[in-house]
Parts: structure tokens; C-alpha cells; sequence
């Protein structure tokens, strides 16, 4: 078996000289000689060998994919280190440092005693050797989450999860781009990451805080402009007659959204996912909230416009008197 530093240093020389059949050479006779492996039958041993061989030569002539494809292959029928090592090394000539040194660590502990016992421990030697030089290259990326709970929170990277238990730790990751992605109920957090080799990298996956709404602001009436004494008294009793109904149209709606949200409480959970048989009930206490509100908001300006025109009417001899109770409003007096 070669070294793996002819295998990288200079792949043609190592083609030229002939070092190639020596190494398929002593792959084939590891394998032929491999009688404590049982896992298929002569055809299929026969089917992997030839792939192997096949592999190795892929590899040499730099093509890397069709090698892995091979390798892997014979490698998921005989699992001995010398075709572990072999499958490894064209992964990690393809970029896919965190599988190699993955298949390097099998390499180092699949039994040696089969076929050639001294070439198979050969080949952990040098799996065990290539897998420290890696471990150095591979980049690692670490992550964390803001703005959301982790329990109601997916991440993924590159469409494979990455499970909650690690958010936090360096995560071992193939050098290039990569893409994040968080998943909070609707919302969703992305984010592209590029590693090179020996990258130690962390990131943030930062979901909006949940805006919070600005406080209804009532505007005054505005000025009011100069107008007949009996004009401005009749429009005074028109608004606080108009905005006394607001009132007790937002009142009344105030009642009765208070009570179906007393109601309604035992059909809903702490998530707020409620008894889909309720749907209607619930569509209604939406329906009012609004309408309370705005009823009470636009009654109260209203009635104070109309209270406005009513005290500045111009008469000398006017006297007026309002009172406002719990539930009630009443504007006395002569005007």
C-alpha cells in the first residue's frame, strides 16, 4: 500500500513509475486474501474487488467523483481498513473533510486481521496518520438564537437539522457556502455563511421582537369658528347626543367582550390554540374588541366637541351645570 503522501505529492509520477499496480496489486491481494470476510458471497466479493480496483484508478487520475461513487460501493461490501482508507482519501479530495475523517476513524477501527494482516495494519497506520493532518483543515461553525424560545424554534443548515441540543458548540462543517435557516412559527430567519479551511466561526440567528403597539392618541377638537348663538347651541345638543351614543354603544360592546372572553377562556390553552368548535364565538369577541373601542373613543370626543360648542355659545345670561356619573352624563342649564 502507498503512502499517502505519494498519493497527494505527485499522483502522475506515482502513475508513470508504476506505483499504481503495486497499490492495486496490494489492494487485490488483501482482498482476495480477505477469507474472514463474510459478509457476501464470491460473486458479490468478486463484483467489489473490481470496483475498487476501478476506484483506485479513478482517484489517480484525478477524478474524484467517480472514484468516491466506486469506493463507496465496494467499501458497503467488504468493510476491511485498506478499502476504508482508499474511499477516505477521495472524499476528502472531493472537499468533504468531515466525512473523510469520519471514514478515516472507521479505517483505524475495522479488524486488521483479515487477508494480509500486515497490510490492513499498514492501513490503519496511515488512516490514523491523515486523520490528525485533516482534523486541522476542517472548519467549524457555531451558532446561536435570539428572539425566540428555543423549544418552539427549527434549525437547519443546507436543509439537514441541526438539533437544538447543539446550538451552542462548534459544529464540524465542510469548507464553502452554506445556508442557515430558522424556523419560529411564520417567521423565518436566513442566513448564508462562506468557510474556508480552518474557519472557526459564529453566527447569530436573530428573529424580530414582536412590535409593541403605540398608545391611542385622542386629538383635540379643532378651534371652533365663529357662528350664530343658536346655530352653535343646536350643534352642541346634536354631538352630545351623537357621542353620548357612542358611549354607551362602546360601553355595551365593552360588556359584552369582557363577558365572551370570560367565556371563551376554557375553550383556549396557555398557547393560545383554541377548540376550532368555538371558531364563531371567537370570529365574534374579535369583531367587537374593535368596535368597543372605537365607540368609546369617538363618543368621548365627540360629546366633549358638543360640550365645547354648548359652554362658549355667546349669550351673557347663559348658566350651565355638567355632571357626570358612573353611568350616566347630564349637561343642565340655560343657554
Amino acid at each position: 500500500m502507498t503512502s499517502a503522501n505519494t498519493l497527494r505529492g505527485a499522483p502522475k509520477l506515482w502513475y508513470r513509475s508504476g506505483m499504481r499496480s503495486v497499490a492495486i496489486a496490494s489492494l487485490l491481494a488483501t482482498l482476495c486474501l480477505s477469507h474472514n470476510v463474510r459478509a457476501a458471497d464470491d460473486a458479490s466479493r468478486g463484483a467489489a474487488r473490481k470496483l475498487a480496483q476501478a476506484g483506485v484508478e479513478a482517484l489517480q487520475e484525478q477524478h474524484y467523483d467517480v472514484a468516491s461513487e466506486k469506493l463507496e460501493r465496494a467499501y458497503a461490501v467488504l468493510r476491511v481498513p485498506s478499502i476504508a482508507l482508499w474511499s477516505a482519501r477521495a472524499l476528502e479530495k472531493r472537499g468533504k473533510l468531515v466525512e473523510a475523517s469520519e471514514r478515516y476513524l472507521e479505517a483505524t477501527r475495522l479488524d486488521a486481521a483479515v487477508g494480509d494482516a500486515a497490510v490492513q495494519r499498514q492501513a490503519r497506520a496511515e488512516a490514523e496518520a491523515e486523520r490528525q493532518a485533516l482534523l486541522a483543515r476542517i472548519p467549524s461553525l457555531t451558532i446561536a438564537l435570539s428572539g425566540a424560545p428555543a423549544a418552539a424554534t427549527q434549525v437547519t443548515i443546507d436543509g439537514e437539522e441541526w438539533p437544538s441540543a447543539l446550538w451552542g458548540e462548534p459544529r464540524p462543517t465542510n469548507p464553502g457556502e452554506h445556508e442557515l435557516r430558522a424556523l419560529h412559527g411564520a417567521e423565518e430567519v436566513k442566513l448564508k455563511v462562506t468557510l474556508a479551511e480552518g474557519d472557526k466561526r459564529s453566527e447569530t440567528l436573530a428573529f424580530q421582537a414582536p412590535a409593541t403597539p403605540a398608545p391611542a392618541v385622542v386629538k383635540a377638537p379643532p378651534p371652533l369658528t365663529a357662528a350664530p348663538a343658536s346655530t352653535q347651541r343646536t350643534l352642541g345638543f346634536v354631538a352630545v347626543g351623537v357621542g353620548g351614543a357612542g358611549l354607551l354603544v362602546g360601553a355595551v360592546t365593552g360588556i359584552l367582550v369582557a363577558s365572551r372572553h370570560s367565556d371563551l377562556e376554557g375553550s383556549c390553552n396557555a398557547q393560545h390554540q383554541c377548540d376550532p368548535a368555538r371558531q364563531s364565538d371567537i370570529d365574534s369577541y374579535n369583531s367587537l374588541r374593535p368596535i368597543s373601542t372605537v365607540a368609546l373613543v369617538a363618543g368621548g370626543v365627540v360629546t366633549a366637541a358638543g360640550v365645547t360648542l354648548l359652554l362658549t355659545a355667546p349669550r351673557s345670561d347663559r348658566r350651565t351645570e355638567l355632571s357626570l356619573g358612573a353611568a350616566s352624563l347630564r349637561l343642565t342649564g340655560t343657554f
